[in-house]
């Protein structure tokens, strides 16, 4: 492999959310319990920190909570909702109001745009870029993914619960090397997909830019936003020939809903 997970850092704005529900026989705290926050249960907050997410939000009713996390890029979402629930659950017992959660969970990946949004903004790149060249334009163009059979607003189901994982990736060549024909980039679209479906994701869109590329994807849940940006990289390397990518490269999360809904603007 050319790039490997464990000697990335990427840029990244990555938040997820995680909502459970009382088992049966059991009930929530009465609401306006703030155990979450970092200024009522310090241990927790911290313990929480050391798994590589940092709670920015909470809401509390007698029938379910909802969490929001700031998270970093090695976290997966699977692995998320078993250090949240592991966690809250001792630090209820802990507390004295000892409570057990469903096996279900619902688990989504949030930013500040909503999915129409990142799908236009991947959809339209290549017609806000200057170029004169109007056929390579075309040939950019041409290689372009817009799949309306990936709906990204539909959760990946399992046996724990429902995730909405969806991710906008972007990927830069080295030293902003212009994409050009010696790249292959006509096979890009096939190689993605095939990335996509060997690895459990599926790509909604492609844009092909000069010097970059856009993915707006639905992310395999057992692997983390920065293990998905590297198959992604690995695989379009291999079709290019060698090291065409940056080593750095942006990942974040969006949903059907902003951000801004469950954190008030924080």
């Amino acid at each position: 492999m050319l790039y490997e997970a464990k000697n990335l850092v990427p840029i990244h704005r990555l938040h997820y959310t995680w909502m459970g529900w009382p088992a049966s026989g059991t009930v929530l705290p009465a609401p306006g319990i703030t155990l979450a926050g970092t200024n009522a249960d310090p241990d927790l907050a911290h313990a929480w920190v050391t798994d590589g997410i940092v709670c920015i939000s909470e809401s509390w009713t007698p029938q379910q909570v909802q969490l929001a996390f700031r998270v970093n890029p090695d976290v997966a979402p699977v692995a998320f909702t078993q250090h949240v629930k592991g966690r809250l659950q001792h630090a209820l017992r802990r507390c004295g109001t000892p409570v057990s959660f469903s096996r279900k969970v619902g688990m989504r990946a949030l930013g500040e745009n909503i999915g129409a949004t990142v799908q236009r903004y991947v959809r339209e790149q290549l017609a806000h870029v200057d170029l004169v060249d109007a056929r390579y334009v075309q040939r950019l163009a041409d290689v372009a993914i817009e799949d309306g059979n990936v709906d990204l607003s539909q959760p990946a189901e399992t046996a724990s619960g429902r995730y909405w994982y969806n991710l906008h990736l972007v990927l830069v060549t080295a030293a902003r090397y212009r994409v050009g024909a010696e790249m292959h980039i006509g096979t890009w679209p096939a190689t993605v997909r095939t990335a996509a479906q060997t690895n459990g994701c599926a790509v909604r869109a492609l844009a092909v830019m000069p010097d970059h590329v856009h993915l707006a994807l639905r992310g395999n849940i057992a692997l983390s936003p920065v293990e998905i940006g590297v198959l992604f990289q690995n695989a379009l390397a291999k079709t290019a020939g060698g090291r065409e990518w940056q080593d750095d490269f942006y990942i974040g999360t969006f949903g059907e809903y902003s951000l801004r809904v469950v954190t008030g603007g924080r």
